[in-house]
């Protein structure tokens, strides 16, 4: 093996060893930003919401049903696959933080949290959020506070955001559309 060759190689092995960490920082702030993105996205539907007026919503099965809800914003999630450019996003969550135990929200508001590269990053928005399914029978069920909506990638998901009066409090439900 000629010394040329033996120099092309460490050389190149030598550039490769540098410039790792560099591709390895760049996927993950891409995943940063398009995580933040999400929250952002849920956050701003959310602030939005908070000029309409709230639709009474309680624990009497009586008025929650489908056609008493009122103001809503309907939001579209979608997180993209760990590729060579996007590092992994592990989630992104409306209304609290999953596995780790709950990020205890302030009194004015609740949580959006995302984690990339294994660093969790919490978001606090001036509501209350609890998220809601349904039913066969279209009955809604109250998810207890701190239970999040967890979107991981790559999954798309279109979540509708509903502004109600519960418990003598203005609270953001959490719904994914399919269940509208």
């Amino acid at each position: 093996m000629s010394v040329r060759t033996v120099l092309a190689v460490v050389l190149a092995v030598a550039l490769c060893s540098v410039s790792l960490p560099t591709i390895d920082h760049a996927r993950t702030s891409r995943a940063t930003y398009h995580a933040e993105s999400a929250v952002t996205t849920v956050s701003r539907s959310m602030t939005d919401l908070a000029d309409e007026n709230a639709v009474p919503f309680g624990d009497d099965r009586e008025s929650n049903t489908l056609d008493s809800l009122g103001a809503r914003r309907v939001v579209s999630l979608s997180l993209p696959a760990e590729s060579v450019t996007t590092g992994n996003i592990e989630f992104v969550a409306v209304g609290g933080v999953p596995e780790n135990g709950r990020i205890p929200k302030d009194e004015s508001g609740d949580v959006l949290a995302y984690r990339v590269g294994g660093t969790t990053h919490v978001r606090h928005v001036p509501f209350d959020v609890r998220v809601v399914t349904t039913d066969a029978d279209h009955e809604w069920s109250v998810e207890p506070d701190g239970t999040p909506l967890v979107v991981r990638a790559p999954d798309r998901i279109d979540i509708a955001l509903l502004l109600v009066e519960y418990r003598g409090k203005r609270t953001v439900l959490v719904v994914p559309s399919a269940e509208l």
